[in-house]
């Protein structure tokens, strides 16, 4: 391990590193005071150095050196690290960081081969969606679906309930919100073994699902006892939609579920 001063256009970003905040990089800008500059840190691997931790302060030194590209950033150079030590250690260093999210702490983890971390990603993926990113296939509600998938029998569990949300909805990442998978998961606890998959996904496709949320708030907003949460009014949302157009073998919303 060494100290160095490197030009900015020298170090590299690599798979672990989130991207760019603004909001992150100027709040820095307006309060910058040289006494204040951390060395950044960076693993010098094949021929590059990569940044492990503090690039939103680097990205902010470079912009405020009128983005010159020699712009001198004093860094901490370590050397003989793997790509997965490099992310263990930008996670261990970032764990606890209000400007790192949920979504960056599991990439992280993705990437420094935690084997849980792995587990999930292969799991959604086998349901039809990814982690991360803006398309039409990103898992939007990561921490609920990770809190689901770290209980006992979670892996099963949380397959079931984002196959039959694709199975609904499979281009609109809105159908994997943190409402509508808690409002499945109350569904299937309480009628797994007595409704059609086929019925359920014909019915539910024609609904957008932020029509489903604005139904399920306007029931929760009518309720005069506050002890129906809101997983519940999406549960009873399904439930009603799924209902619909059956002459016989209707299911029952379960008070208080």
């Amino acid at each position: 391990m060494a100290v160095k001063t490197l030009r900015f256009d020298q170090l590299k970003k690599a798979g672990y590193n989130r991207g760019i905040n603004r909001a992150h990089v100027n709040r820095i800008k307006r309060n910058f005071h040289e006494d204040m500059v951390q060395p950044t840190i960076v693993s010098f691997r094949d021929g590059n150095y990569y940044i492990i931790d503090h690039q939103h302060q680097s990205q902010a030194i470079y912009e405020l050196n009128n983005s010159d590209p020699s712009t001198p950033i004093k860094c901490i150079v370590r050397t003989g690290m793997t790509y997965e030590e490099e992310a263990d250690l930008y996670y261990r260093l970032n764990t606890g960081s209000k400007a790192l999210s949920f979504a960056d702490k599991l990439i992280g983890q993705i990437e420094a081969k935690d084997a849980k971390a792995l587990d999930f990603r292969d799991t959604v993926e086998s349901c039809g969606y990814v982690i991360g990113g803006y398309s039409n296939k990103s898992l939007k509600a990561l921490s609920s679906a990770w809190g689901i998938f770290k209980k006992e029998g979670g892996k099963e569990r949380l397959v079931k309930i984002l196959t039959l949300a694709h199975s609904c909805w499979p281009d609109n990442p809105d159908g994997v919100s943190k409402p509508i998978l808690n409002g499945i998961d109350l569904f299937l606890q309480h009628h797994e073994s007595d409704y059609r998959i086929d019925h359920f996904a014909s019915s539910l496709a024609l609904i957008d699902p932020r029509e489903v949320q604005r139904k399920a708030n306007a029931f929760y907003g009518q309720m005069d006892s506050r002890s129906f949460t809101r997983p519940y009014c999406i549960y009873v949302q399904l439930v009603t939609i799924y209902n619909r157009g059956l002459r016989n073998k209707l299911i029952p919303a379960t008070p208080n579920a």
